[in-house]
């Protein structure tokens, strides 16, 4: 049955949990090497996940197959991630797209707080729920965008890690688009260190989480990513700009 608005964000149910777990073995093994074929996808300082036991996960966006390659970091545990929700009720894809371990986040401003209402059940089944808080797609960009705050408000709230996943590109061993070279960049996924929200996040005489706060950790986050891809001597050359909405799907 495809998701409507106002239903539960994530099913827990025994069935659909089953169902998710075998739509999610037989898909991304297969959707990750015709990722790793086109980008050659590789992976960077993937311990630093070891022993965590829940956390907030947030990448910079710069692919269709984004969420293959987060869901291959995590194997053979399951990932949850963070879409649209018009993705998930379109009928057939928005379903699967859920199998798959697909969170909608719900329409207006108080759609993240009804991911953290479900949040600590959740993480009762995975380890991770994954957020591209620059809410759009930029296809090959080295330049990472302003995040938006929810995916910071929901870890502040629950008082778990942040942990940055950042996609760095390179140009390959030739020029691009020249007679050996590449019409699509190298991949490389770094995962840094775990930054925690009681570093930067304030609350008021309320108890309330200063939104100002919560925005600085989003920024703090966003530059030491920008400054891992600057770093590694990621590239511009593949920047093909905003990935455009598909209509009756994500827009």
């Amino acid at each position: 049955m495809p998701y409507k608005h106002g239903r539960p964000i994530i099913d827990l149910s025994p069935f659909f949990r089953t169902a998710s777990a075998l739509g999610f073995y037989m898909t991304i093994p297969i959707a990750f090497l015709i990722n790793y074929i086109h980008l050659f996808t590789r992976y960077k300082n993937r311990f630093r996940l070891y022993g965590i036991r829940k956390a907030i996960t947030v990448s910079n966006h710069t692919t269709f197959f984004d969420p293959v390659k987060i869901a291959a970091l995590v194997l053979p545990r399951l990932i949850y991630q963070t879409l649209l929700e018009a993705t998930v009720e379109s009928p057939i894809l928005g379903t699967y797209t859920r199998i798959l371990g697909g969170v909608p986040i719900p329409r207006g401003i108080k759609g993240y707080k009804k991911i953290l209402e479900i949040c600590e059940r959740a993480f009762k089944y995975r380890r991770f729920l994954h957020f591209y808080p620059e809410g759009e797609c930029y296809l090959y960009s080295k330049i990472i965008h302003e995040f938006k705050p929810g995916a910071f408000f929901i870890a502040a709230e629950l008082d778990i890690p942040v942990i940055p996943l950042v996609t760095v590109f390179k140009d390959g061993g030739f020029r691009p688009w020249s007679f050996l070279g590449r019409s699509a960049p190298v991949e490389t996924l770094v995962v840094l260190e775990p930054e925690y929200p009681s570093c930067y996040v304030k609350r008021d005489e309320n108890g309330e989480l200063s939104a100002d706060s919560v925005r600085e950790f989003a920024e703090a986050v966003r530059k030491k990513m920008q400054a891992e891809i600057e770093r590694r001597g990621g590239s511009s050359a593949f920047y093909r700009g905003r990935l455009e909405r598909l209509k009756g799907i994500n827009n």
